[in-house]
């Protein structure tokens, strides 16, 4: 920056001299015109730390004030003094073209007391708009962190809900065989155990890939499987191309359980379900379908409750859960933006 300003100054006095047909004398006032910002550069520190710890602006500028007069005198005399010694060593004493007189008396100090604080002015005034910058912007991070934050403390929440719902569930699946299948009971543990790995990890990523989605909903309905045998009928309706879409971790499987337990009703033949996903204008759209007997079955579960609160945190308005009775049962229709990685060839 030093170097720019120098410059600058230097190609102003040096083409002004040029359209007034003196002698350019170029070297000598590159030298002055970089001894003297070269200068500045260096006592800026300073007049910014000044600026920090005496605010010209609040309780104390009446008393501020003053002092920072008294700083800009005594830097502006040190900016003076060291300039005109610099070029002394660098233009008089080497006898560059046009050399001057350099020496210091009074009325060089008094001639650059204006220019000093001018400058001093300005810088005192950057200082306060980028300090005043940079605290509104720490002020929005801090806000945006603490929001980020919240979410991620209620995304946490809303995962440990579904936890205890789903072991519930399971739990009831297997007391119900204990006594009438322990076989199938005993096996119905071991595939809750691998789906409990599979699911509950430690992962901090509270989205996953479809396809881990689709890998989970597998083996909980094998473990529907055991206690409904012939009467499920689960259809999955999936394009591959959409494997690798992004979506929450652990949404698919509540949903369908929501709507095998809606669907569970002696009187029907089959506990059926079905699931197809579908890639809809960049939105990445989820249909859950059950046969479920109510006539106006809940819409607020908590797998749907819990589904809708969760996509409203990761990803905003415009996405989110539907619940619809149709003639055969209820279909929830899930709404997500569409993300597919990169592949990279």
């Amino acid at each position: 920056m030093a170097t720019a300003i120098s410059l600058l100054l230097f190609l102003d006095r040096y083409f002004g001299r040029l359209a007034s047909n003196r002698s350019g004398e170029w070297l000598r006032i590159l030298i002055e015109e970089s001894s003297s910002t070269y200068i500045a550069a260096l006592l800026v520190p300073v007049m910014v730390f000044a600026t920090r710890k005496l605010p010209p602006l609040g309780a104390n500028w009446l008393r501020n004030l003053p002092l920072h007069g008294l700083i800009a005198l005594t830097v502006g005399s040190i900016h003076t003094t060291i300039t005109y010694a610099l070029r002394h060593l660098l233009i008089a004493v080497p006898g560059v073209e046009g050399a001057g007189d350099y020496s210091l008396s009074l009325n060089r100090y008094l001639l650059a007391l204006p220019t000093e604080f001018i400058v001093y002015a300005v810088i005192v005034a950057l200082t306060l708009v980028v300090d005043r910058y940079r605290g509104v912007r720490n002020r929005e991070l801090e806000a945006v962190e603490l929001r980020a934050q919240l979410t991620q403390a209620q995304l946490l929440a809303l995962q440990r809900q579904l936890e205890p719902q789903f072991m519930f569930g399971t739990l009831r699946s297997i007391a119900q065989l204990v006594y009438a299948n322990p076989k199938a009971a005993e096996e119905m543990i071991a595939r809750m155990t691998a789906l409990l790995r599979h699911s509950f990890s430690n992962e901090q990523s509270h989205e996953t890939t479809l396809d881990h989605e689709l890998r989970v909903l597998d083996l909980y309905l094998e473990i529907m499987r055991l206690r409904y045998a012939e009467r499920l009928f689960v259809q999955v309706d999936s394009p591959v191309q959409l494997a690798r879409a992004t979506m929450p971790r652990f949404l698919l499987q509540p949903l369908v359980e929501n709507a095998l337990r809606d669907g569970d009703d002696p009187s029907m033949t089959l506990v059926a379900a079905r699931i197809s996903v579908r890639a809809e204008d960049g939105v990445l759209v989820i249909r859950v379908r059950d046969q479920s007997p109510h006539e106006h079955p809940s819409s607020q579960s908590v797998a749907i409750t819990n589904a809708a609160d969760r996509i409203a945190k990761l990803y905003g308005p415009g996405y989110g859960v539907a619940s619809v009775p149709t003639d055969e049962g209820t279909e929830v229709t899930v709404r997500l933006p569409l993300r597919l990685p990169e592949v990279r060839a």
